[in-house]
């Protein structure tokens, strides 16, 4: 709604200069009342706004400061119509237009308007616009309702006195509103034809040879809008056109006269160089390449140093010496290809996808901070901005690059192959099913959003992680319940290299063997079934994982550990399954964070060929004179999961039995006449637990008797005998 007034303005301003200002202002007012009768008709004139704002462009530089009031009294009409609702809240709109209608009617009025067409081609012509146009300094410029042709040559013109008198009448020309045309074919160098207060062309523009409207000077001209096309040929030297806002088709000359091209703030239908398709720039002797706001599609420079321009469609750059390549626009369709140097830095800060392929060979750096998918990529930046990608292709990528050192992608997911054999440092949000990761010299890889369905498996090869020594892991848990199906995510790694796993969030399943080198282990989060294996250097762990509520019971496995000294998980509960074997330093465990059962089940806790000691009070048998008293069993270790069998023991669908030594190194202790355990023998250092048959094997088989209360194997009912040494 608020755009429809602004765009019939449009209409109105965009004829300035036409025969009957009288009559377009009063068809505008005709308008406004018809419109008035319904409020919702305006929006089907909203897409005029752009013709508006080009043309209030146009006449600021001609009609000087007056012009502005104008504009700032369009901009209260812009904002009044936020507040329209009714034909009559339009009428009152329309009352206030009628005010700056007559303004615009008398600033008109107060200017100078030619209505013929201007032709200066010889010192006739040029004597005849000189008895239209007044050329002192206080005459006024003029708006040239007419088409414009200026030629210059050598044929009819042959005094220096001539370019002054030309240039005279020039520099009056304020606004065209129809074609220009102007040809500077003088023979002798250093003749430049001057347009110093032309700022409006409503058409096309034409320009061959010397002129300061095309020159390297951005200063010396007002030239800031051609509602038509714009060409520019036959010029040597630099094309500085920054100041212009816009045009149609713009097309500049190609080959080796141009060293440099600057567009700054035009923003035009397309860019190119003589000869070449449309946004096609040719400029093999230019250092400097600024396109504007103009789409181009593809830019050869040979020695450009910095080169901007805002891209089109599909994209393609050769500028082997280019420094800098900075490119706008968001979105491409199709490719992008850039060929430059191993020193240059490439940005693209806006881009959002690129639907083809991105191609580059090796660079410094490759920005691309808002790029979210790209069908595939190929590039050898070194340094790249990868911030938001979060997709590769259908079908999943590649994404290939020989020479980046970080790839960090935080929030892609790798769905198919990425080759980055150079880098050491990966972060990448999830690792879908399928996909592969080929990292020679990676030492640090991070995934913080693995999917519930998602896995990281991998044994260490010569291609598959090699130098892999930091894996760091957080896994998205399940949006749905049952979790036993929907919580699958994996991390499984088996490697003599990794020195430092973390892992966090929910993952199913987290098994690490091999693990030779692993010095520093780390879990948080949800867990379901944990797996140690082979850690043959590790002394602590820092277990701080829970069980995965609604999935099946929590499992622990830690084996293989020789250096391993404790085991004290510190938020594990509901666990059924518990592995604790070949951990010969192991001296203290904690599963005191053990405190609710599962629902169901039978379970097994094995414990074997640990550093962990205890003590056994033999059981006494009665005699005519003393009662009998059970034997104990004296941990501290095993203290911690009393309570948890406790409740298991009173269970009927609840079991847990013990297998394993328990306790590898178990002295003896026998009851007085009071039932007062003796010390701590300073023999017996067998296992407390076995069910080999054997009688001379382990504690409990060996010391057994009529007063005995605990069975091989033990059960939970056996903790009614455990007891703090």
């Amino acid at each position: 709604m608020k755009k429809g007034l602004l765009s019939l303005l449009a209409v109105a301003l965009t004829v300035v200069g036409c025969q009957n200002y009288d009559d377009q202002f009063d068809e505008l007012s005709d308008q406004i009342t018809a419109l008035s009768a319904t409020v919702q008709g305006l929006s089907t004139v909203a897409d005029q706004i752009t013709a508006l704002q080009n043309t209030v462009n146009g006449l600021e530089l001609t009609l000087g400061a007056d012009i502005a009031t104008i504009k700032t009294a369009v901009d209260a009409l812009n904002d009044s119509l936020a507040d329209v609702a009714t034909a009559a809240d339009l009428g009152v709109i329309s009352s206030t237009l009628a005010g700056v209608q007559a303004d615009v009617k008398e600033l008109l009025a107060a200017n100078a308007v030619i209505n013929q067409n201007i032709v200066i081609n010889n010192v006739a012509t040029l004597e005849y616009v000189e008895s239209l146009i007044s050329t002192g300094p206080d005459d006024p410029n003029v708006i040239v309702n007419g088409t414009i042709a200026i030629t210059y040559d050598d044929t009819p013109f042959t005094s220096a006195t001539h370019l002054a008198r030309i240039n005279a009448v020039t520099d009056k020309f304020a606004t065209s509103l129809k074609t220009v045309t102007i040809s500077n074919t003088y023979s002798p160098t250093g003749d430049v034809l001057s347009f110093a207060n032309l700022a409006f062309v409503d058409n096309d523009l034409s320009i061959t040879g010397a002129t300061n409207l095309a020159d390297g000077d951005a200063t010396n001209d007002k030239l800031r809008t051609v509602t038509g096309d714009l060409t520019v040929a036959s010029i040597k030297g630099d094309i500085d056109l920054s100041l212009l806002t816009s045009a149609g088709d713009i097309v500049v000359p190609g080959g080796a006269g141009v060293t440099a091209l600057k567009m700054g703030s035009v923003t035009a239908e397309s860019l190119s160089t003589a000869g070449a398709a449309k946004g096609h720039l040719n400029l093999v002797s230019a250092t400097i390449v600024d396109g504007g706001k103009s789409t181009v599609s593809s830019i050869v420079a040979n020695v450009a140093t910095d080169i901007d321009f805002t891209a089109a469609a599909t994209v393609t750059v050769n500028a082997p010496k280019a420094a800098t390549i900075d490119i706008t626009g968001a979105t491409l369709t199709g490719d992008l290809s850039i060929t430059a140097s191993s020193a240059t830095v490439v940005k693209l800060p806006a881009v959002t996808s690129v639907g083809g392929t991105i191609t580059t060979g090796n660079l410094a750096e490759l920005h691309l901070p808002k790029l979210s998918s790209t069908a595939t990529m190929s590039t050898g930046a070194k340094v790249m901005d990868l911030s938001a990608l979060a997709t590769m292709g259908t079908g999943g990528g590649p994404i290939i690059n020989a020479r980046i050192l970080n790839f960090n992608a935080p929030k892609l997911d790798t769905s198919g192959v990425v080759s980055i054999v150079a880098a050491t440092d990966i972060t990448i949000k999830d690792h879908s099913a399928g996909s592969n990761i080929y990292a020679l010299a990676a030492k640090n890889l991070t995934i913080t959003a693995l999917a519930a369905t998602n896995d990281v498996n991998f044994d260490v090869a010569a291609t598959v992680f090699p130098a892999l020594v930091k894996l760091d892991v957080t896994g998205k848990v399940a949006s749905s319940s049952p979790y036993i199906t929907n919580q699958t995510n994996s991390v499984s790694v088996t490697s003599a290299v990794l020195t430092d796993l973390t892992v966090g969030g929910t993952i199913n399943d987290v098994r690490l063997h091999g693990a030779a080198k692993l010095t520093s282990l780390t879990t948080a989060g949800f867990i379901r079934d944990f797996q140690l294996l082979g850690a043959s250097i590790i002394t602590t762990a820092d277990i701080g994982h829970d069980h995965i509520e609604g999935s099946d019971a929590a499992t622990l496995r830690i084996s293989n550990a020789a250096k391993l000294t404790t085991v004290a998980p510190t938020a594990l509960d509901e666990v059924g399954n518990v592995t604790l074997t070949s951990l010969p330093k192991l001296t203290s465990i904690n599963l005191g964070s053990m405190v609710t059962l599962p629902i169901l089940g039978g379970y097994t806790i094995t414990i074997s060929e640990t550093g962990l000691t205890g003590s056994y009070g033999i059981a006494s048998e009665a005699t005519t004179t003393t009662q009998a008293y059970s034997e104990k069993i004296y941990s501290n270790d095993l203290m911690t999961l009393k309570p948890l069998m406790t409740l298991a023991s009173a269970s009927a669908v609840v079991t847990y039995t013990f297998a394993g030594d328990i306790i590898s190194a178990v002295s003896t202790r026998t009851f007085d006449a009071d039932g007062v355990p003796s010390a701590v023998s300073a023999t017996g250092t067998m296992p407390l637990n076995g069910n080999d048959g054997s009688t001379n094997s382990f504690i409990i088989s060996k010391f057994k008797n009529a007063a005995s209360k605990v069975t091989t194997p033990v059960t939970d009912a056996a903790f009614t005998y455990v007891a703090a040494e």
